[in-house]
């Protein structure tokens, strides 16, 4: 008897190794993949820009990162107490107006290094429906409590998010030709919008994905989402919210993440990895045995030979 719908996902073609440059953006998802794989010592950056949801903030951020642009404070604003933009999160937000402004210029300069050569752009999409600062008339990443009615709120279609991705990638190409872009959907419901809203909200973020995967060969889908909704499919795979995936339910989602790109010499490093953090986490009952000494010698022995073989390994 089978109790639940698989999703058997065969190897990638492409497989992504310690050293490949991983850029993550989007929402809290990417964060959940990033945090692992910085766990294992690969070379990522995660959400440096905060988490972000729709794709035309997202595709922004892309652009603005490759063309080498800057900010400056003429659309930063005065909310809770700190100084904000409404295209950046609040974690790069201050009390010091100069200072936000550095903020936000060092991170958008960090994602241009990043981009130039990084190997794979890993960006997860959360929501088709954006808010419009009337102010501007530009969608923005995020709205920092201002009041709502300094805003209008829509919905993104397939195809205006499918072209502002496209820009984007368009713009990351030029400066590094053979990158490879990994998208996905967030599994996490906007329920604030109502369940039919996410659920159409949704369609059309995978709409957009089927666009740009027909219309670009660098584009390729993972399907987290389907994981979680289809194969899952259980509220016990859920924090207390019941919105946001769990840790076993991130953990399975790592898994197939694991079994999908990486190959048996990339997984067998990562066993090693997790070995030795195991070992440097254990704290001893007491730690004046031979036994914990000799336990230690071996953990030692353990961390050189990896670092003397991968010595951009650091413990």
């Amino acid at each position: 008897m089978k109790f639940r719908t698989e999703l058997i996902l065969p190897p990638s073609s492409r497989s992504i190794g310690h050293t490949d440059g991983v850029l993550l953006l989007g929402s809290c998802f990417s964060t959940n993949i990033g945090d692992r794989l910085q766990k294992y010592k690969f070379r990522c950056l995660s959400n440096p820009f905060g988490t972000v949801y729709n794709p035309v903030s997202i595709s922004r951020l892309i652009s603005m990162s490759a063309a080498g642009m800057k900010t400056d404070d003429s659309y930063l604003t005065f909310s809770s107490g700190i100084w904000v933009h409404p295209d950046f999160h609040s974690s790069l937000a201050s009390s010091d107006r100069q200072q936000a402004v550095n903020q936000i210029n060092q991170a958008l300069q960090h994602v241009r290094k990043e981009l130039q050569d990084t190997t794979y752009l890993f960006i997860t999409l959360g929501t088709s429906i954006v808010y419009r600062w009337k102010k501007t008339d530009k969608i923005v990443a995020n709205c920092h409590k201002l009041p709502t009615s300094e805003f209008t709120r829509e919905s993104v279609s397939a195809q205006e998010g499918a072209g502002a991705l496209a820009e984007a990638f368009a713009a990351v190409k030029k400066i590094n030709p053979d990158i490879r872009i990994i998208l996905t959907v967030s599994p996490v419901r906007h329920v604030r919008d109502g369940l039919v809203a996410n659920t159409r909200s949704k369609a059309r973020l995978f709409e957009m994905i089927d666009i740009l995967e027909a219309t670009d060969a660098a584009v390729s889908y993972f399907p987290a989402y389907e994981w979680l909704m289809d194969d899952l499919r259980d509220y016990r795979y859920y924090g207390a919210d019941l919105i946001h995936p769990n840790d076993q339910a991130i953990e399975f989602i790592w898994e197939k993440f694991s079994s999908h790109y990486f190959n048996s010499d990339t997984s067998n490093l990562n066993m090693r990895i997790d070995k030795v953090l195991t070992g440097l986490a254990h704290r001893p009952f007491n730690p004046d045995t031979d036994e914990h000494r000799a336990f230690v010698s071996r953990l030692s022995t353990e961390i050189k030979e990896l670092e003397t073989r991968y010595p951009w390994l650091k413990f």
